[in-house]
């Protein structure tokens, strides 16, 4: 069994967000707002609502954060 996973990127003190999933290397997806980001990661990554929410917010703190997709 193959996991895939998706990476939220932050561009620093702009707001805007990244999205690269692991099944498709090499493309970068957004930049999104925070609302917009949490809603394509629920659609393109079928995470559940909170989880969206949660890799979104990490990555605002940190710059970056992964999960794996549903």
């Amino acid at each position: 069994m193959v996991t895939t996973t998706v990476t939220v990127h932050a561009a620093p003190g702009r707001g805007r967000y990244t999205a690269e999933f692991s099944a498709l290397p090499g493309r970068t997806f957004g930049p999104w707002d925070m609302p917009e980001t949490i809603q394509q990661l629920r659609i393109a990554a079928l995470l559940e609502p909170r989880e969206a929410r949660d890799l979104v917010f990490d990555a605002a703190l940190t710059g970056s954060a992964t999960t794996t997709t549903g």
